[in-house]
């Protein structure tokens, strides 16, 4: 299901489910732009394993400028998996919007908690969880000895 509304000339989707083939590939290509260690195989994998996606989709013009997606941890965790905003529209609020509206997706579906996880190296949106009422919740070393940041926020 997609569904839209529009901000300052952006226009924003949201899909539940696998998006559709096409649609995956243009989300991919924006994954592969914005992170320069993207992991496509991970992400097509991760992406088709979890249960319950949900993805809220950022257009300018028809193009994808930006994108999160979570999935259904259990049930009443929502995790807010993997999100960026291409650099040339940064600092517009499109992350923040992208964030808000995953957030009131995660509420309506009676989810209690929203989690996600960063690093520091993302201080944009480590900056963009402390400000919406995120705790953090968890550090920890991961297998690839990436340091982890676990982010909460209690849903009411």
């Amino acid at each position: 299901m997609r569904n839209g509304m529009e901000d300052n000339n952006i226009k924003y989707l949201t899909v539940e489910g696998l998006p559709e083939k096409d649609l995956l590939s243009e989300i991919l290509n924006l994954y592969q732009d914005i992170f320069n260690d993207a992991d496509s195989k991970f992400f097509v994998e991760r992406i088709q394993h979890e249960s319950n996606i949900f993805s809220v989709l950022a257009y300018s013009n028809n193009e994808l400028v930006g994108f999160k997606i979570g999935y259904r941890k259990n049930k009443e965790r929502f995790y807010s998996w993997i999100g960026g905003v291409k650099k040339a529209y940064r600092n517009l609020g499109v992350g923040k919007e992208l964030a808000r509206l995953q957030e009131i997706y995660a509420k309506e579906m009676g989810y209690k908690v929203l989690q996600n996880k960063s690093m520091n190296r993302f201080k944009p949106m480590m900056i963009l969880n402390l400000k919406n009422g995120f705790n953090i919740t968890k550090v920890y070393t991961n297998e690839k000895g990436q340091t982890k940041i676990v982010f909460e926020k209690t849903l009411y």
